[in-house]
């Protein structure tokens, strides 16, 4: 359904996000994971077209047949919304703050041509008891600042599922939301995925998040795969050293009496990567080698870019 062959992403010729290669199945969760910087916001723009100027993407995006990369504006405009979508990190900034929330959700489906305006107005009454907002039809009729933080990204999520798109994107989606509500969001967009049948990104940083709802994983660092395949393998027998280190800086029921264990140094700048492996700089089985000749690709139960580490034998 999405296949993504060498994508990369440059800005005046730096390297930003190098060789991506993936393959989603419709109904299948990809997770993305990685420190702030790695990458995986930038991913989602390429997918979505909407990377910021000056960023130039190649190699190929292939949605439902359909390559995306050099498709006009107007061509992707058609595709966003309908067959792709993306739920974005900060719903107040995402939303037009001088529209209200329910014509907003109505829009996408004028504009696409699956109703009429009527129609689509009660489809996005609909759709907002569907995400759980209370007394729908009054929230319809209010503006963002007019919602909590959960109501928009329930405002967010509706206006992402109201065309049905075969691909959905959501971009660290409950990184604003207290624990419980995380929860409720987590469980709405499983419930979604399975009641459509649609595909999905979940970007986040949170590994037990990832765990929850995606059936692979993709770990990225300095723009570079690290170590992709099985969620239940990639975070319950991490191979790469990167991968490793971010699962034993997870805080544990004895945070309390023991020293967290965070990775040493600083996520390289995107614009300013080392031409070998960039995690060579805080890896402990990093050395010159390292820092100055790509990573090859290993497989096993995962794959993993190292010159050391070795995945477990499939």
């Amino acid at each position: 359904m999405l296949t993504l062959r060498d994508l990369s992403v440059s800005l005046r010729g730096r390297p930003v996000l190098r060789n991506l290669s993936l393959d989603l199945a419709p109904g299948e969760t990809l997770g993305l994971v990685g420190e702030s910087g790695s990458g995986k916001s930038m991913t989602a723009l390429a997918l979505m077209g909407l990377l910021p100027p000056g960023f130039v993407a190649s190699g190929s995006i292939r949605l439902d047949g359909t390559e995306l990369l050099g498709l006009a504006d107007a061509d992707l405009c058609r595709l966003r919304g309908r067959a792709m979508a993306m739920i974005f990190q900060e719903p107040m900034t995402a939303l037009n703050p001088v529209l209200p929330v329910g014509a907003q959700i109505a829009e996408g489906l004028v504009l696409h041509g699956l109703m009429q305006p009527r129609a689509a107005r009660e489809e996005a009454v609909r759709l907002m008891a569907r995400v759980g907002l209370p007394d729908p039809a009054r929230r319809a009729r209010s503006y963002p600042h007019e919602l909590s933080g959960g109501q928009r990204q329930r405002a967010m999520i509706a206006m992402a599922i109201a065309c049905r798109p075969s691909l959905l994107i959501a971009d660290e989606p409950t990184s604003a939301l207290d624990v419980s509500l995380q929860v409720e969001i987590l469980a709405l967009l499983r419930e979604i995925r399975e009641e459509t049948g649609m595909a999905m990104i979940f970007i986040s940083h949170d590994l037990s998040v990832i765990s929850a709802m995606a059936d692979r994983a993709l770990v990225l660092y300095g723009g570079l795969a690290m170590e992709t395949g099985p969620t239940r393998h990639v975070i319950g027998r991490p191979a790469h050293p990167y991968t490793q280190g971010l699962i034993a800086a997870i805080p544990r029921g004895t945070a309390h009496t023991e020293r967290l264990r965070p990775i040493p140094g600083q996520v390289p700048d995107l614009v300013r990567l080392p031409p070998g492996c960039p995690f060579a700089g805080r890896c402990a089985l990093g050395d010159a080698h390292c820092a100055e000749a790509p990573p090859p690709l290993r497989t096993g139960l995962t794959a993993l870019r190292c010159h050391h580490a070795e995945p477990a034998p499939a």
